[in-house]
């Protein structure tokens, strides 16, 4: 088969620079809604009719220089746009391609597209020409500074409530710590009692079955410890009952000072006191007594007489019952009472 000689280009294009240049220009018109072309040594800017018409103006209706370009554009996007078109001129950018707003000639500002590119240069190199086109983008970018502005509020809003939320958290927090503290307080004032500020019965009778309940799983050695302020109905008939309430409030600071803080110590009532002491045998738990024994005239030396007290001392014994061991701590109380100032072991 023959082979058949392509068609000659010149045929195609046209062998003129005007005719390429024409063919350009229409090329940039089909994508751009409006083209120009600077003469960089002239200054001269030389725009498409599309580009006046898509403004506003007539077509030649500006000067065309380069200082009309910056006159159209928009004060807010100026620096920004020269800063990258310098960039791209003094060769620090391989492009250039800014989007921005140009004041229409109704005073109305349009968002283009603007893309250039050096098309000439002379024979060291530097750029004689450059060609660009504009695109109007006005309607694709004012509903994306819409959709924007849209998720600007909606992130807002989210920092609104995730500010509220946090401050609910907060203050429900607060709140819950009050009210805890509350119910601590509560719990501390039902098991306290209110003159002398040491445990109450009811809070001592709690712990003392927890620990017999222990005692009977594991058989550790412990002791309860009963004293009885003697002769203090005498204080009340011949001093008032401030001073007895000041000698109660004085010895059970003496006493609470002398034990440590895994006992438990509570008035019993009127002037009784007793004391479980977890993890200690009888001989010690009488060492202890003789100690408080001896520091109990000693709690408040301004008191109108000196103070003693009368004390009994008992150790868990395995099958014994809890009413059995108060029983058996009570009547060893008693006998210490009926000689006074002693201790009585049972």
């Amino acid at each position: 088969m023959e082979k058949l000689d392509p068609e000659p280009l010149d045929h195609c294009y046209g062998t003129t620079l005007e005719e390429v240049e024409r063919t350009l220009r229409f090329a940039l018109d089909i994508v751009s809604d409006g083209i120009w072309d600077w003469n960089i040594r002239t200054n001269h800017v030389k725009r498409s009719p599309g580009w006046y018409s898509m403004l506003g103006y007539p077509q030649d209706g500006l000067p065309e220089d380069v200082d009309t370009w910056k006159s159209v554009i928009h004060p807010g996007d100026y620096e920004r746009v020269m800063r990258n078109f310098q960039a791209y001129v003094s060769g620090e950018s391989q492009i250039y391609a800014e989007d921005y707003r140009c004041r229409c000639r109704d005073g109305s500002y349009l968002w283009v597209s603007d893309h250039g590119r050096f098309v000439e240069f002379d024979e060291d190199g530097r750029p004689t020409r450059m060609i660009g086109a504009h695109r109007d983008i006005h309607r694709r970018k004012m509903a994306s500074l819409e959709l924007q502005r849209k998720n600007e509020e909606l992130l807002a809003l989210n920092r609104r409530l995730e500010s509220l939320v946090a401050e609910r958290t907060e203050e429900l927090r607060r709140t819950n710590e009050a009210l805890a503290q509350q119910v601590a307080t509560a719990m501390r004032l039902s098991e306290t009692d209110p003159l002398t500020q040491v445990s109450n019965r009811r809070h001592f009778e709690r712990a003392l079955h927890g620990e017999w309940q222990r005692f009977q799983r594991h058989g550790h050695a412990t002791a309860l410890l009963m004293f009885d302020l003697d002769h203090f109905k005498r204080i009340n008939d011949q001093y008032g009952h401030q001073i007895g309430d000041r000698a109660l409030v004085a010895v059970s600071r003496a006493v609470r000072g002398a034990l440590r803080e895994e006992d438990c110590f509570a008035r019993w009532g009127g002037e009784e006191f007793i004391a479980l002491l977890p993890e200690t045998d009888l001989e010690s738990a009488l060492r202890l007594a003789e100690r408080l024994r001896q520091r109990v005239p000693q709690a408040d030396p301004g008191l109108p007489r000196a103070l003693t007290a009368s004390f009994s001392v008992a150790a868990m014994q395995a099958g014994e019952g809890i009413e059995s061991l108060l029983k058996r701590l009570d009547d060893g109380l008693y006998r210490a009472k009926l000689r006074r100032d002693c201790i009585e072991a049972c």
